[in-house]
């Protein structure tokens, strides 16, 4: 009985994770086939087929991994930076209220402020590469300070008032009681932030013409209207998005196991 329910769980997991995402990317092709076979005019809208041959044969190309690689550095400077300043301050902020109370309408501007318009005000007097940090920053911090502060002050208040009544170490309070009641939240933040990261580091490498980058190599692509081209550029965009998001459930799976 027991391996039964393994297996009915293994089989759940392998639908949810494999054959939904493969059932959706198939739809996705179909019609994206349906519009292109419609429009019939490659140099507007390619078939998926001659895009994903041209994606393929980008791995040969010379300077892509230099240039997946300069953005994707951009991407872990932006996203560490977010983390860490968000952290802090939230932790500070539930210490201090006074704080948060400070933070709290900056971090609402900073989510209201239109990413594009925040791209050509810093790229009037950054260069292009601060200008894509700066921009990610900006987006990925706010994000990320808003569910920390949350998940820290949302820690059960009865477990903290035991560990006080039985005067257990500071650390011991942080290890036992507040890593794993926020830890599910961090990973979870982690993984929708550095994606999204990734995809507003790009938007900015358009805008501002950075070379060697993904957001470059697109922005070529259209002054050129080499559709086929730009759409292989955004699916290694989007690729690669997964691959981030995928390296950060593999850490969460590790902490869980671990435990």
């Amino acid at each position: 009985m027991k391996k039964i329910n393994v297996d009915k769980k293994v089989a759940k997991r392998l639908i949810e994770n494999v054959v939904y995402p493969l059932i959706a990317l198939g739809i996705v092709l179909a019609v994206w086939a349906i519009w292109a076979k419609a429009k019939d005019n490659p140099l507007v809208l390619p078939m998926p087929s001659a895009v994903l041959a041209r994606f393929f044969a980008l791995g040969g190309e010379k300077g892509f991994w230099a240039s997946v690689g300069s953005t994707l550095l951009r991407t872990l400077i932006c996203f560490v930076n977010s983390f860490a300043i968000a952290m802090l301050l939230a932790v500070l902020g539930g210490i201090f209220t006074p704080l948060h109370r400070v933070i709290s309408p900056i971090v609402s501007l900073l989510r209201s402020a239109p990413t594009v318009a925040v791209i050509l005000v810093f790229y009037a007097f950054m260069s292009s590469n601060q200008m894509a940090i700066a921009v990610g920053f900006l987006i990925a911090f706010p994000i990320m300070y808003s569910s920390f502060y949350s998940a820290i002050v949302g820690v059960d208040k009865d477990l903290l008032e035991m560990a006080k009544v039985y005067k257990v170490k500071p650390w011991n309070v942080v290890r036992s009681i507040y890593l794993p009641s926020i830890a599910p939240c961090l990973f979870d933040t982690s993984k929708s932030t550095l994606s999204l990261t990734l995809k507003v580091v790009v938007a900015a490498e358009i805008l501002a013409c950075v070379s060697k980058s993904i957001g470059g190599k697109i922005q070529t692509a259209n002054s050129t209207f080499e559709i086929e081209y730009l759409l292989a550029w955004t699916l290694v965009a989007i690729v690669f998005g997964f691959v981030l998001e995928g390296v950060v459930a593999i850490f969460k799976k590790v902490w869980e196991v671990s435990r």
